[in-house]
């Protein structure tokens, strides 16, 4: 069930036998030998390597010659599921199959030496990692290093996330169709539903570890200068920018009518809600802000600094605020504030002396209640001008439990 759910929202936009369920035996076939593959790897000894997924370009992985040879990451111990970088008519190959990793794995393992050459021949198998990315591994590691993910795709998350949103789209096209049958119930509707959700929720978090990221790379002395190396800070710019326009802006795949109409009466908003909510922690988590500093403490220069990546997040869920025109928030705007101006707030309580969590949160807080208070005399509606009012009197709270006004 799991091969087939991930396989009909990852790859069934490259491949016409998906697009309809139940899918063929021989598609579920192919799907059931990559599985087994990977279990005889860890029957050989082969651990999980979340690095490999992280190994191709997203070039690659729409080459349909690369992809034939290598599949889609290198090694199949990876948790790379299926090619939903891939685009239709791309050609591309979509299972995972045995990789660059996996055969330098098994000679590292398994290659017999002549007596007394063991030693120095192991040490030239391990060495190719030095310059090849292809045979590294990596334990995973979402939380700091972006190349050691799980569920991943491609050494560019912003680039394969990018393309990966276009075929959940196409996927939420022919939903109904796909899964929608005459005298069945919708259970296989809501099943896959819920999968293209949690696909999508997925593919942002993977967008999230390059903000604040930093590879690591497990050479020895003598192998190279450094093992930690920051993402750079144009990367993760563009990393938030990705964030603000795919998550902090209403997923139009998660709110269609014509699958929504068929599963409930209500629901869609906190669905929505909670994928921005899990966002908001992540980017906002004090082990990441700390991150960030300590880096931006060490080369100022090259760096993403925390306040400015933490003014970027609230000048766009806010973005409402600014201008002279007349403010109209809508529900999913209105529930992404009021969880954004939460979890400041719950910021404030912070006692360690080590980060500077809340005090960028009192600050940007400040921020939203100035322009809160210069919006709500713009409201062009009653429920946008009773929110600005209930967000004032939040913030109010939050900034000075004692003394808030309501004003």
């Amino acid at each position: 069930k799991l091969a087939r759910d991930w396989y009909f929202v990852q790859a069934s936009p490259s491949d016409e036998r998906a697009r309809q369920l139940p899918m063929p035996d021989e598609l579920l076939g192919e799907l059931l030998a990559y599985i087994v593959a990977h279990e005889v790897g860890h029957s050989l000894g082969f651990p999980h390597n979340m690095k490999a997924s992280s190994a191709f370009t997203v070039a690659q992985l729409r080459d349909p010659e690369f992809t034939a040879k290598w599949g889609t990451v290198a090694s199949i111990m990876d948790y790379g599921r299926f090619n939903y970088v891939a685009q239709p008519g791309d050609g591309a190959s979509l299972i995972p199959r045995i990789g660059p990793y996996d055969f330098f794995a098994v000679e590292w393992g398994y290659r017999e030496f002549r007596p007394g050459a063991e030693e120095r021949g192991l040490a030239a198998i391990v060495a190719r990692q030095v310059d090849d990315p292809m045979v590294r591994f990596g334990d995973a590691d979402p939380g700091e290093d972006p190349a050691r993910q799980t569920e991943d795709l491609g050494h560019d998350p912003v680039e394969a996330t990018a393309l990966g949103l276009k075929n959940l789209a196409r996927v939420a096209d022919y939903l109904v169709a796909a899964t929608c049958r005459k005298g069945e119930d919708y259970e296989l509707l809501r099943n896959m539903y819920d999968q293209l959700v949690n696909q999508r929720n997925r593919e942002i978090g993977h967008v999230v570890s390059v903000v604040g990221g930093v590879h690591q790379a497990s050479f020895w002395y003598g192998d190279a200068e450094r093992v930690y190396t920051p993402v750079e800070a144009e990367r993760q710019r563009a990393a938030v920018a990705f964030l603000v326009a795919q998550v902090f802006e209403t997923p139009a795949e998660l709110t269609r009518a014509d699958v929504l109409d068929r599963l409930e009466a209500a629901g869609v908003a906190d669905r929505v809600l909670a994928g921005q909510r899990q966002v908001l922690s992540a980017l906002l988590g004090e082990a990441r802000l700390k991150r960030m500093a300590e880096l931006a403490e060490r080369d100022p220069g090259a760096a993403y600094p925390p306040d400015e990546m933490v003014a970027e997040v609230t000048g766009a869920i806010w973005r409402e605020l600014r201008g002279e025109a007349p403010v109209t928030i809508g529900l999913y705007r209105r529930n992404l504030q009021r969880a954004h101006a939460e979890h400041l707030g719950q910021q404030l309580e912070r006692r360690g002396g080590s980060s500077d969590l809340p005090g960028l949160a009192r600050a940007e807080l400040d921020r939203i209640l100035a322009g809160v208070r210069q919006a709500r005399p713009r409201a062009a509606d009653r429920l946008t001008e009773a929110h600005l009012g209930d967000m004032a009197e939040r913030i109010e709270r939050f900034l000075d439990p004692r003394g808030a006004s309501g004003s």
